[in-house]
């Protein structure tokens, strides 16, 4: 988000992660951290819904960006993947980032491959990425995508999301 703001432009998160109780506070404190006012329905249980309404709303409130946050995926769950499949399709959004923890591995691999062939992938953001054992899992996945890795995570901050730079971490390696 912090990028996002440097470029002027007026953010909204949609809160649609309506599977995990505490994902919605989340992202208001993290949005809160930003100054990056977050749209929420708390006891909603449709996402696509809750992302048409998100959308609508930023429209109403002049936001220009949009991010729908929606339920985060350990594994392959056809439920979720369904669901996101359908607010993507409803909602047409510009660009899909699948945000994937290094920290996980080849199974990162699996899901980042899954993902790609429902919903064409744009990009993929690495979090944990902070040391250079995660190498491997960010060159797997890149490779069974074929989708660029726009940024990772280096930090349990929020400043500590970056660009990601291929030629850094093909040094490191």
């Amino acid at each position: 988000a912090g990028l996002i703001l440097k470029r002027a432009k007026r953010p909204l998160l949609v809160a649609a992660d309506l599977k995990r109780p505490a994902a919605i506070d989340q992202l208001e404190v993290v949005g809160g951290q930003v100054g990056v006012p977050v749209y929420t329905e708390r006891g909603h249980v449709n996402a696509v819904k809750v992302c048409r309404n998100g959308i609508l709303h930023a429209k109403k409130t002049d936001r220009d960006v949009v991010i729908l946050d929606t339920a985060g995926r350990l594994a392959i769950d056809e439920e979720m993947m369904a669901e996101v499949a359908q607010v993507a399709s409803t909602c047409a959004p510009h660009q899909i980032y699948l945000v994937l923890d290094a920290m996980t591995g080849q199974d990162a691999v699996a899901t980042a491959k899954a993902f790609n062939e429902r919903l064409e992938l744009d990009g993929l953001v690495l979090t944990k990425f902070d040391s250079d054992t995660r190498g491997g899992a960010a060159l797997s996945a890149k490779r069974i995508t074929g989708k660029p890795i726009k940024f990772i995570g280096v930090g349990e901050k929020l400043d500590a999301l970056e660009p990601f730079h291929p030629d850094r971490i093909a040094g490191r390696i």
